[in-house]
């Protein structure tokens, strides 16, 4: 029999897949509390019929620096009570734009967190492994230490073509388009680009026309959203009917979510980080989209 347990704030989404799965996979919960030094103080119900000998996967909340530890210590945990077999699902990779320097003295700290994450051992059975969506950079698979852990890439645009239907896609530059062009090779795509004029960027279309058409901007990531603004309103000005936005992450430090859906007639992404269903209550216009089916599918696939 499988297992699945989550970080507390994956509680949701674990319990919705339990519900949906009974009989092919069971709920282990867990308690991450803190002592009153404020380090770890974790508690696995139920090891002995729920962790022993069973695949167990794991979703991470690994949204804020601080969780680190808690998640690495929970899933190393659960390997350390004899786990056949463990799954990491890793949403976010939080350390994602941060995997070269560019200026000596920067820290690439996405390979740090991958050495981290490398050292999980294997279960009873299998080499661990950890499933990622959407990474920033595909190459940062090859971060993590493929003698210790599997790590696989995921992208989550599947989720997002039934919500799209007759709009054109609009990629905010090349590498937007060659990341995830054959995902809406189906569709209508425009291109932009930042240009440089005198000591200012400006957004411009490189391909396609704007003019009377509904669009909706696709990234895989979103932190304040304003290079999304800036984008929108060059389209608005080109004639655009309407202008949406997609990212599979949407980070938005400071609720700058806010100001960015204002700014758009959607904004939507996905619970890839779990604070923005709390976030989105309030916002007409704002939608997460779950990742539940991805999830389902990596668990069941074999």
């Amino acid at each position: 029999m499988k297992t699945i347990i989550s970080h507390p704030n994956f509680e949701y989404l674990t319990q919705n897949i339990a519900n949906d799965n009974k009989g092919k996979i069971n709920k282990a919960d867990i308690s991450m509390k803190t002592f009153p030094d404020s380090w770890p103080n974790i508690f696995i119900n139920d090891v002995k019929d729920l962790i022993e000998h069973q695949e167990v996967t794991y979703i991470g909340d690994f949204s804020k620096p601080e969780d680190l530890f808690i998640n690495f210590s929970a899933i190393r945990g659960i390997i350390d009570y004899y786990a056949d077999k463990v799954r990491v699902i890793l949403p976010y990779f939080p350390v994602g734009t941060m995997e070269r320097i560019e200026t000596k003295g920067e820290v690439a700290t996405a390979k740090y967190f991958a050495d981290i994450m490398s050292l999980l051992p294997s279960g009873r059975e299998a080499k661990t492994s950890i499933h990622i969506f959407d990474i920033h950079a595909l190459v940062e698979r090859f971060l993590f230490d493929s003698r210790q852990v599997n790590a696989e890439i995921h992208t989550a645009m599947s989720l997002l073509k039934k919500e799209i239907e007759g709009k054109t896609i609009v990629f905010p530059d090349d590498g937007a388009k060659k990341r995830f062009g054959k995902d809406f090779s189906d569709f209508d795509v425009i291109v932009c680009s930042k240009v440089r004029v005198g000591n200012e960027r400006h957004i411009q279309i490189k391909e396609g026309d704007a003019a009377g058409k509904d669009l909706i901007i696709i990234d895989d990531l979103i932190q304040t959203g304003g290079t999304i603004k800036e984008t929108a309103n060059k389209l608005r000005e080109l004639g655009a009917k309407s202008v949406c936005a997609y990212a599979t992450h949407g980070v938005f430090p400071n609720d700058s979510h806010i100001s960015l859906a204002e700014n758009l007639d959607k904004l939507i992404v996905t619970d890839s980080i779990p604070s923005n269903i709390k976030k989105a209550e309030n916002i007409v216009n704002m939608q997460v989209i779950s990742i539940k089916p991805l999830i389902e599918k990596i668990i069941f696939r074999e």
